[in-house]
């Protein structure tokens, strides 16, 4: 067992345990010690410090990972410092050649309409509401392409907002295939609805849009 499910058992003993989501960021700085990286990420909405067992890791690098615990008032004494709260994480995946934080096309503004929707596509909340009963059924999406990542998982990992919904970032709904749309454009994607869909490596998805294709 690593160190991070040794800490995490341990914490749990003691009822400070709070795991199982998975995140993902970039890393905007880095500190090394007793065995750890301490990554602070960038996830577009706040900054936060993560803990991970030793890996060498660059900045500007977009990480993703599941956490293992949350502590608060954490003393790293390899450090001589106390980090106000720190996540010990697990699964690390990431790209060494990462786009920056800033250059990701994220909506912030939640709105109650979608204002790309057109005859026939449905409203990313719609999609989140109604997935269980689209379970394997083929949908189309009209939104803006906000991240677009090639080539993980033998497949390209394409992500679609368009305002609407709850939660981070406003809400998204994640679209696999072969074709790689530019981010910041608005386009229809349609493909096959999976629900609790888990890749393994961390990439696992209440709702997943799988063999997608995008017209503008």
């Amino acid at each position: 067992m690593n160190k991070i499910k040794l800490l995490a058992l341990a914490f749990a003993l003691m009822g400070n345990l709070h795991a199982g989501d998975v995140f993902e960021g970039i890393v905007v700085d880095t500190l090394q010690g007793g065995g750890y990286t301490y990554m602070q990420i960038d996830d577009t909405k706040k900054k936060y410090w993560v803990a991970v067992e030793g890996v060498n890791i660059e900045k500007g690098t977009e990480v993703r990972f599941t956490e293992e615990l949350r502590a608060k008032n954490f003393e790293s004494k390899s450090l001589n410092r106390t980090f106000d709260e720190i996540v010990f994480a697990s699964n690390l995946q990431y790209r060494t050649k990462a786009p920056e934080a800033g250059n990701l096309a994220l909506i912030n503004e939640q709105v109650k309409e979608s204002p790309y929707k057109q005859k026939d596509t449905m409203s990313v909340k719609e999609a989140w509401e109604k997935r269980a009963s689209l379970k394997d059924k083929t949908i189309s999406i009209r939104g803006r392409v906000v991240k677009a990542s090639p080539n993980i998982l033998g497949r390209n990992w394409v992500h679609i907002q368009d305002g609407t919904g709850e939660g981070s970032e406003v809400g998204r709904v994640v679209f696999t295939s072969s074709e790689l749309p530019k981010v910041g454009d608005v386009v229809t994607a349609s493909g096959v609805v999976r629900v609790d869909k888990d890749f393994g490596s961390g990439y696992s998805y209440k709702i997943i849009v799988e063999n997608a294709t995008f017209s503008k």
